[in-house]
């Protein structure tokens, strides 16, 4: 495209400083024009064939239009109406094959620039992408580690519950214990009354069987439990 403008540019700028010429045909004015226009393009084609083959045909144009204009031209007079057609004919088709020319070197300019920016926009696209992974992770791992701190907080708490349970089951032994030494005690108690009990029963039937006897038997204190707790 900016090669298009410049060709409009330098075609007006050239016609601009031709066109008061004196006694100069306008149609030869604008073949110079054009002339110029060519040479000018002729260094921005480079390396590309297509346009070098149109700057070619400008080029073949403009030399049929000199030839017709050599061939048409009388002595001392201008151009006639024909010769002029034809002039302008040729000058016409070498500015449109300049433009051609000139639009296919913008074409691969701009064929290029566009394939920069995609490579940009696939470069930014990944980037973009990347940034987008990275947010998700951050956001997983904020999640696990709000959750990982809700664990720890209910681990906490088990902890605290597990050593009251204990505490609490301690003290059961220990009351266990206690209550174990009880009825040990209590069993030992026992133990004792029932010898006493059989000792007054056996005591109660020697009585029965030898009365006058036992008159003179002196006094057996009875034997009294020992409420003192005995070792297990």
């Amino acid at each position: 495209m900016k090669s298009i403008r410049f060709f409009v540019v330098l075609s007006f700028c050239l016609s601009a400083s031709t066109v008061f010429a004196a006694g100069k045909n306008k149609t030869l004015i604008q073949l110079d024009a054009t002339r110029s226009i060519v040479e000018t393009a002729s260094s921005k084609t480079e390396g590309n064939k297509d346009a070098v083959a149109d700057l070619e045909r400008a080029k073949i144009a403009l030399k049929k239009a000199e030839e017709s204009y050599n061939i048409g031209k009388p002595y001392f007079r201008d151009i006639g109406p024909e010769t002029e057609k034809e002039i302008k004919m040729y000058v016409t088709m070498a500015e449109l094959a300049t433009v051609t020319a000139l639009s296919r070197v913008e074409l691969v300019r701009a064929s290029a620039e566009l394939e920069a920016l995609e490579k940009q926009f696939v470069t930014a696209s990944a980037k973009l992408k990347s940034f987008d992974d990275r947010m998700i992770e951050l956001k997983r791992l904020r999640l696990e580690s709000a959750e990982m701190q809700k664990t720890i907080r209910e681990l906490e708490t088990v902890k605290a519950e597990k050593a009251a349970l204990a505490s609490q089951v301690e003290q059961l032994a220990a009351e266990r214990s206690r209550a174990d030494k009880l009825k040990i005690e209590q069993l030992e108690l026992n133990r004792n009354l029932d010898e006493l009990k059989a000792e007054n029963e056996r005591l109660s039937s020697l009585l029965e069987i030898h009365p006058a006897e036992t008159k003179t038997l002196p006094a057996v204190p009875a034997k009294l439990p020992d409420d003192s707790p005995k070792k297990p």
